[in-house]
Formats: C-alpha cells, sequence, structure tokens
C-alpha cells in the first residue's frame, strides 16, 4: 500500500510542479494547494483506509471513497494503484492542518482574514461577493467567491486555473462552507479535471461581473488584475498600427467617411478631423497637409475592437481584467489609483460618478519615428457598459 500511495502522491505533485505567478498577491495558488496536498497524502502512505477494502458501496458523484481518520478522500477506481487517480478531499477531523490555518470549526472571521481581504464588507449582488480576482493568464487564474443570504455568510471559493499544457488548465480549489458563523466544511476539489483557455475566461468573466468597484463606498474593492500594464504593444490593434496610420490610409480601413475638415493651428501645421460611422479620427499635418500623423482615435462601434480585444458593449469589471490593476485603493483627487502615481506616465486610475466611470491608462510610448510620446488610452463607461473607447496623445 505505501508504494501504491506514493505513486499516486506523484500524479498530485504535478499540481505544485508548475510555476505559480500569483505566490506575491495573496492568492491562493497550485504551490500552496500542492505542498498541503503532498504532506497530507505522506501522512497516509501505508495507511489502511478505514473502510477497507473499499466497494462498489462507496462509490459517489466524486469517485470511490477512502475513509481515513482526518479526512476522506475520493479516488477513480475502487483500488488503489498506479492508475489509481485522486479526485477530491473531504476534511472531517479540526485538527487536519489546513492551509492559511482555516480549519473545520473556525470561526468565520478567519477564512474572510485569509481570503476576503479586499472585500471584508462582502460589498457585491445580492447572493455573491467577490473576493479576489487574478488574470495572469496565459499564465493562469485565480478567483474567490463568497455566497452569502442577505448578511449572513454560507460559503467561500477558491479556485486555481494554472496552465497545464496547451490549452489546458487546472479547475480546481478549496470550497469552504460556513454556518452559523463558523466553518463546517471543506472540500478541495477538481484535481483531476481540467478546462480551456475560454472556460477560464468565462469564470473570469462570471466572477468579474459580481464586483461592485466602488472606492468611495468601499475603498480598495477594485479589480486586482496581474496583466500586463497599457503599453508599447498596445499600439497595433483590429488591423491598425496607430503609429503609421494615415489620413490616406484610413479610408481603406474605415471605408468612406461621413465628414471631414480641416483647421490650422498657429505654427501653420494643420488638424485633418475625419469622422467615420461611429469612429472619429483627427491627424496632424504638416504645412502643406503633408506627413500626416495620428492624435487622436475614438471609437463607439462595436463591431471594432481595441486593444488586447477593447469593444464597447463590454463590463467595467471585464476591461479591468485586461489592464494591470494593484487594487490598493489608494485616491488622487476624484481617481482610484489602478497603478502609478496618477501623474507620471505610466499609471492608471478609474473614476466614477454614479453608474458611470472612467478608466484611464497613460504610458510613454516610442513612435515609428523613434520619438517617445505619451499616449492615453480613455474609456468611458454608461450604466456599467463601455460606450467609447479613444486612444489620444499629448
Amino acid at each position: 500500500m505505501k508504494r501504491v500511495c506514493l505513486l499516486v502522491l506523484l500524479a498530485v505533485l504535478l499540481l505544485c510542479a508548475l510555476p505559480a505567478q500569483a505566490d506575491e498577491a495573496g492568492v491562493l495558488t497550485e504551490t500552496e494547494l500542492g505542498k498541503w496536498l503532498n504532506g497530507l497524502l505522506l501522512s497516509t502512505a501505508g495507511v489502511e483506509p478505514m473502510n477497507a477494502p473499499v466497494g462498489e458501496e462507496a462509490l459517489t458523484e466524486d469517485g470511490y471513497a477512502f475513509i481515513y481518520d482526518t479526512a476522506t478522500f475520493y479516488y477513480n477506481k475502487p483500488t488503489l494503484d498506479a492508475q489509481s487517480v485522486l479526485n477530491a478531499i473531504a476534511v472531517t477531523d479540526e485538527n487536519l492542518s489546513m492551509p492559511r490555518g482555516v480549519n473545520l470549526g473556525v470561526p468565520q472571521d478567519a477564512l474572510m482574514e485569509a481570503y476576503g481581504w479586499m472585500n471584508m464588507d462582502l460589498v457585491g449582488d445580492g447572493s455573491f461577493a467577490t473576493l479576489y480576482v487574478l488574470n495572469h493568464l496565459p499564465q493562469g487564474a485565480y478567483w474567490a467567491l463568497a455566497q452569502r443570504n442577505g448578511s449572513e455568510l454560507q460559503s467561500v471559493q477558491c479556485a486555481i486555473h494554472a496552465y497545464a499544457g496547451e490549452d489546458r488548465y487546472t479547475d480546481a480549489g478549496i470550497l469552504y462552507t460556513v454556518m452559523e458563523g463558523a466553518v463546517t466544511g471543506i472540500r478541495v476539489y477538481g484535481l483531476n479535471t481540467y478546462v480551456t483557455r475560454a472556460e477560464v475566461e468565462n469564470n473570469l468573466q462570471a466572477v468579474g461581473g459580481v464586483i461592485e468597484v466602488d472606492t468611495a463606498q468601499t475603498q480598495g474593492v477594485t479589480l486586482v488584475s496581474a496583466a500586463q500594464a497599457f503599453g508599447q504593444s498596445d499600439m497595433e490593434f483590429g488591423g491598425i498600427a496607430f503609429f503609421t496610420l494615415t489620413d490616406a490610409d484610413a479610408a481603406a480601413v474605415f471605408g468612406q467617411p461621413v465628414s471631414e475638415s480641416w483647421a490650422q493651428d498657429d505654427t501653420g501645421a494643420w488638424l485633418h478631423m475625419i469622422t467615420y460611422n461611429s469612429t472619429s479620427l483627427v491627424f496632424t499635418t504638416d504645412a502643406n497637409k503633408q506627413n500626416a500623423q495620428l492624435e487622436t482615435l475614438a471609437v463607439t462601434d462595436a463591431s471594432m475592437s481595441g486593444p488586447r480585444g477593447l469593444v464597447t458593449g463590454m463590463g467595467l469589471s471585464d476591461v479591468m481584467a485586461l489592464y494591470r490593476s494593484d487594487g490598493t485603493g489608494e485616491t488622487l483627487d476624484a481617481a482610484a489609483l489602478l497603478y502609478g502615481d496618477g501623474q507620471n506616465a505610466p499609471y492608471g486610475t478609474l473614476e466614477q460618478s454614479g453608474n458611470d466611470a472612467t478608466l484611464r491608462y497613460t504610458a510613454v510610448i516610442t513612435d515609428a519615428k523613434g520619438a517617445e510620446r505619451q499616449i492615453v488610452l480613455h474609456i468611458s463607461f454608461t450604466d456599467g457598459v463601455l460606450s467609447e473607447w479613444m486612444l489620444y496623445t499629448f
């Protein structure tokens, strides 16, 4: 039995052999869960289950139940050998040490302190509250969701989607059940379950949609994202290269303009303003109306995608997941800082007024001529939905 359990252990080791990209973010990762699993499996190596021999009567929806004095292990078959696969674990002993000290029987405050530091007040919709979301795709993604009945906490789920091969991610995690203010159930799930990247992204969208981003009401309840900050790579999107698109090229991309006009500034240079259906562009040219350079692109058309697939109609939390957000809750004037200091690029800010919001991401980017230019991605939301996105230089 000891040799068999160690063979099974090797399979579980794969969970923590993957590179955890989020250890410093405070979320539950594959490394943390894997270490706990390894210790538990080693402690039961060579120990006969209490219900040995395991028969068909032990079959559940999670697999065949192997009952030990600290937990019940669920395998894909009623015998332990080199082909046995661990599917899930249900903890039964209050003295079994768990990740972050959240054992059976501890008060729910300990559970919230371990995973809910960003949303201790459980701000969300009527039934759910997002505790954290960390989008680190393609390497992985992590989220935690609390379920409640009014102010009564019922459960907390901490999910791990770690990269496990081409279009293959883990779907593991820990589900804590809460009753009368204490943790009454702990289930480690999905140890042999995998999903596609599209399914991971759907999960992130669903969980992110629960977030009520309102820094004025609950400081720090903003989406945490480990995505890259807005920058150089965002200047090419949807078949457009921002720094090389000219007014002569625009018609090939956007079609026949609805209107266009010219205006000359004090230096003799010209501004060429062109309006298409749901899209507006402003170019600067020299005194001879030559050497056009795009300065502003404003889009309200849902058929045109912007940097990182940005499109009108997206929700606020979905857009915030695309770009870096540290979730510190710090403010500058009326804006919440997402990263940076809000004055010196690079930085990101969020401003809110009722159900409307504005995201601004600013970066210093090198243009096609090798000159450094300050670029802003300005994203407007009406009733929580993206209504316009704009790129401009200054």
